[in-house]
Formats: structure tokens, sequence, C-alpha cells
């Protein structure tokens, strides 16, 4: 008995760790493609000059809550049409993923609607007129390509519950190069166009967003096996019918939404302590930022396979498939890590020749090397524990971690002992490891339950 035990969990997690390989692998890349977009954007923008560089940066504070919120909205198509596809429903996943359309949709256009008042957010911020009018013009019009992002998410979603991630990784490509190309024509002014500065950026990027979402939704529809899905027949049940979706969506709403207020305020505090600290402080978190793609993708690898195993009704094979998801999350997060441990020097000097600057990143960055294996695992047991079927309990927790926690350590640590940037690391880790313990004893206790009921 023990034998078969032994053989069971041998076979189960070689099979878990490779599935997690060959699913997040894609997603990573898609993540990190939409990094490099924005990154390529600010590099030709400020190229093009500093004012300018100032209205898309300040254009883009007001605009990235909205749209994470937004984000968080839509996440229940994973988590359904992965336990859709564990349970073989095929054509579920199909409604799944059209009950998310015109939902998506309707997220997108009531954030168009908040960016319609960019300028008077911008404002009410404290923010020159100056910068007020230029970035609330950025903000506006990137919140025209709100309704076209969110349906491109939902539906990259939808495809990585049905254990088909590349199509959207491989779309990601050609947009970066699209958007390098369109952004000579408008930042600059070729092929006849005006030099447009920062609203050429803006202009590109929601032209790229709209062409992602056409080409996405028209593999969708046009795949081979698109009758097996059910993608083009309409969902039955009617708005009762998919309830646990917009719950789920709701719940990673107020996750994403309570996480990102709180490192807005730990960026303000970073603010408070000068030029060289905030300079230090953001190439450290810059650099979370990259390596979180890595996790990002190995979460998303590892709600699907946790939903399968759900929608299987398979207990066991559940709680190995959050545990296995987590493990390799830390082998990957670890070797990141050392390499942060032992280039620091090297990768500060990449943002910055100030010697002052380096100077105190530096120590930032070997010390972001222990932080990014906490901070990636709890976003993995986010998604594990909502795979499984936890709803509310990941919002609770991260809001409690980040908002309740992480906020006011930072200001005590970073500010009112005079701790400086580092101070503020130290919270960041305080929170990640509290709300990555807290998830993980969460998750322990909703995969005893029966796989198939919610948490």
């Amino acid at each position: 008995m023990e034998s078969i035990r032994e053989n069971w969990l041998k076979e189960r997690l070689v099979r878990h760790v490779s599935e997690v390989l060959r699913l997040s692998w894609p997603v990573i890349v898609a993540r990190s493609g939409v990094m490099t977009m924005a990154l390529v954007d600010t590099i030709m923008v400020g190229r093009f000059s500093t004012a300018e560089l100032g209205y898309l940066s300040i254009g883009l504070m007001p605009f990235m809550p909205v749209f994470l919120i937004l984000l968080g909205m839509v996440m229940g198509t994973v988590v359904m049409t992965s336990t859709a596809f564990g349970m073989e429903k095929f054509t579920e996943c199909g409604a799944v993923w059209r009950r998310s359309m015109p939902y998506a949709f309707g997220m997108g256009f009531a954030g168009c609607v908040v960016a319609l008042f960019g300028q008077q957010l911008l404002l009410a911020g404290g923010q020159t007129s100056d910068l007020a009018e230029g970035g609330g013009q950025i903000m506006f019009i990137l919140g025209l390509s709100l309704p076209a992002y969110l349906v491109t998410i939902t539906s990259s979603l939808f495809l990585e519950g049905i254990k088909r991630p590349k199509p959207a990784m491989l779309a990601m490509i050609v947009a970066n190069v699209v958007n390098v190309g369109m952004n000579w024509v408008f930042i600059y002014g070729h092929m006849g166009f005006p030099a447009m500065g920062a609203e050429g950026s803006a202009i590109t990027t929601a032209v790229v967003r709209w062409l992602l979402a056409f080409a996405i939704v028209a593999y969708i529809w046009t795949m081979h096996d698109h009758h097996t899905f059910g993608v083009r027949l309409a969902p039955s049940g009617g708005w009762r019918a998919w309830a646990e979706q917009r719950r789920i969506g709701y719940s990673s709403a107020a996750s994403i939404g309570g996480e990102s207020m709180a490192f807005a305020c730990i960026g303000l505090f970073a603010g408070w302590l000068g030029a060289v600290p905030l300079a230090a402080y953001s190439i450290a978190h810059n650099l979370i930022s990259m390596a979180f793609m890595v996790s990002l993708g190995v979460a998303s690898a590892t709600v699907v396979r946790v939903g399968i195993a759900r929608g299987r009704d398979d207990r066991a094979d559940l709680q190995l498939a959050g545990w296995t998801g987590l493990a390799v999350n830390v082998v990957f997060m670890g070797l990141i890590g050392l390499m942060f441990g032992l280039f620091s020097d090297l990768l500060a000097s990449a943002y910055s020749n100030d010697p002052a600057v380096i100077t105190a990143a530096a120590p930032l960055v070997a010390f972001c090397g222990i932080i990014i294996i906490a901070d990636g695992g709890q976003a993995v047991m986010v998604n594990a524990l909502r795979g499984a079927g936890g709803i509310w309990a990941p919002a609770l927790i991260q809001n409690f971690a980040f908002m309740i926690v992480l906020a006011p350590l930072g200001w005590w640590l970073g500010i009112a002992n005079e701790g400086g940037a580092i101070g503020l690391y130290e919270a960041i880790f305080t929170a990640t490891i509290l709300s990555l313990f807290l998830l993980s004893v969460r998750f322990l206790k909703v995969s005893r339950r029966a796989a198939n009921q919610p948490g």
C-alpha cells in the first residue's frame, strides 16, 4: 500500500512540475511583453523630451489603479475555465468566455468614463496645471483602449484555462514589434505625421491594444476545435449561472486594489526621503517587478492545475498542485535572488551612472533577492487558493497584510525611525512573509474540503 502511495506521489509530482513549467513560460513571456512595451514607451518618449516623459509618467499614475482594479474584475475567467476543463465540461469553458466578453467590455467602458476626468484627478492630487493637462490627456487616450485591453486579457485567461497559452504569447511578441514601429512614427513624427511625443505613445498603445483584441478574439472564434469548446454558443443560465465567477472577480479587484494602494503609499514615502533614496528605491522596485513576471507565470499555471484538480474533485491532487506551484516558484525566485545578491552593484549601475545612487541601490537590490521569494510565493498561493475555491479569503488576507500592516509599518520603519529606503523594504519583506504564511494556512484548510465546494 505504501509503495502504491509513493508511486502515485512521484507520478503526480512529475506531472505537476512538467505542466507548471510548460504552462508558465508562455505566460512569463506574455507578461514580460507588457512590461517591455511600457519600458520601450518610456525610453522613446524620454529621448524625445523630458517634459513629454513627465506627461506620460504622471498620466499613468491615476490610470494604473483604475486598470488594475478592472483587471481583477475579470480574473474569475481563468478559475472557472480551468475548473470546467478539469470536469471535462468543454462547452462550459466556452460559456465562461462568452459570458466574460460583454462583462470585460462593459468594465472597460466604465474605465473610459473614469479616464475622462484624468486632469481633474491630477489637479486634486496637487499637480501643476501644466502636468495635469498633459497627463490628463494621456489618461484619456489610454482610457479609450481599456475595453479592448480587458477583452484581450479575458481571452488570454480563457486560453490559459484550457492549457493553450502560446497564442497570447505570440500575439504579445508581435504587438511589441508593432509598438516600436508605430512609436517611431507618432512620437517622433515620421511618414508625414506630426511629432506628438507622449500623446503619440499613448495613441500607439491604444491602437496596438485594439489590434491585439481583434487578433486574439479572431483566433478563439476560428480555432480548429471551437466546436468542442462551444465558443460560438450562447451561454445558458442567465445572470445567476456565473455568480461565482463574478465573486472571484470582485475578490481579485479588492486584492489588487488594496495591494496597489499600499505600494503607492510606500512609493510616496520613498519620495519623502529625497532624490537619491527615491532613485535607489525605484531601481530595486523595478527589478522586483521584472522578477515578479516569472512568479505570475508560475501562479497562472498553478491556478490552472489546481482548478483542473478541483473540477475532477481530486482533493489530494489539488493540494499537491498548489504546493508544487509554490515549490517551483521558490526554485525560480531563489535562482534570480542569487543573481540579485551576486551582481547587485552591476544591476544598480545598469540603471544609473550616479555613484551615490549606485551605492544606495546595491544593498537594496541584494535584499530584494530575498524579498522576491516571499513576494512571488504569496502571488502563487493567492492563485492556488482561488483555484481551490477560496473567494474572499485572498482579498481579506492581502488587504490585511498590505493595507493594515505594510503601509503603517513602512512609515514607521522608513520615516519615523529614519530607516530610509532599506526600512521601506524591511516593511515590504514583513508584509509579504505574513501574506504568504496566512495564504498558505488558508489554502491548507480550503483544500482539505471537498474539491468542488467553494471556500
